[in-house]
């Protein structure tokens, strides 16, 4: 459950990515749907602090410099991504599709770097985004890391929600698909949570902490090369390991 000022904060902040432009006190609040009296003390609070600055009264409130430096200076603090993010480009260069590196968080995934292929067609995650374990490469690749205990207590408790109609959405079968795919050394999914979409995964330990390498695009580009690309993600993910351990 979300704290209701961090909520409506943080949806702020998406709001104004989303339209790109500045908007006034009432557009907000109806884009928001929440009470104009609500909008405006956000963005009084904003504006005091730096983050806000009114355009004009025609055209409302936009942001200003100030988060961009903030979230600069945060990212500039986290060395093992930028130390990973090269190794991402050379993949998503070699694959040609996009790539991603994502940490557990509970029982989902995060993103935490995305690069994104030029093909016109392609995978668009998003830094931040989350996703189910057991509908995505990514995620299968951290279940698949479980000792049998604790998957099992992780697959009892969680949702196996339908996405697709290739969704696994029983536990004794992704167990099974699970261990398959473990013996491998890398996992996939084909069309589980977007149905013409599918993707590959690796987990790669970095001081001790284990992430994930994914990588994904269209079924019809991507399935024919997908033993290819397994065996090049497999070597960034030990290039990976190497240059930061």
């Amino acid at each position: 459950m979300g704290i209701k000022t961090a909520d409506r904060t943080l949806d702020l902040f998406e709001l104004f990515a989303h339209e790109k432009c500045p908007m006034t006190l009432s557009v907000i609040a109806e884009k928001m749907a929440i009470p104009t009296s609500s909008a405006h003390g956000l963005i009084k609070t904003l504006q005091s602090r730096g983050y806000l600055y009114e355009v004009s009264r025609r055209h409302g409130y936009y942001w200003t410099k100030k988060l961009n430096r903030q979230a600069e200076a945060i990212s500039a603090a986290i060395p093992v991504l930028s130390q990973i993010n090269p190794h991402l480009q050379q993949l998503c260069d070699e694959l040609a599709e996009t790539v991603v590196l994502g940490k557990r968080q509970g029982d989902a995934i995060t993103y935490l770097d995305v690069v994104e292929c030029r093909q016109s067609i392609r995978f668009s995650p998003v830094v931040g985004e989350v996703k189910s374990l057991h509908c995505s490469a990514t995620g299968k690749a951290i279940l698949g890391e479980l000792g049998l205990a604790e998957l099992t207590q992780t697959l009892a408790r969680m949702k196996l929600d339908k996405r697709t109609d290739k969704t696994i959405t029983s536990v004794t079968k992704l167990s099974a698909e699970l261990a398959i795919q473990r013996r491998r050394g890398w996992y996939h999914v084909i069309g589980e949570n977007i149905a013409d979409l599918m993707s590959i995964a690796a987990t790669v330990v970095v001081e001790g902490e284990i992430y994930v390498v994914g990588a994904g695009g269209p079924i019809k580009r991507f399935k024919p090369l997908m033993t290819r690309h397994a065996a090049q993600l497999m070597k960034t993910c030990k290039a990976i390991e190497q240059a930061l351990n």
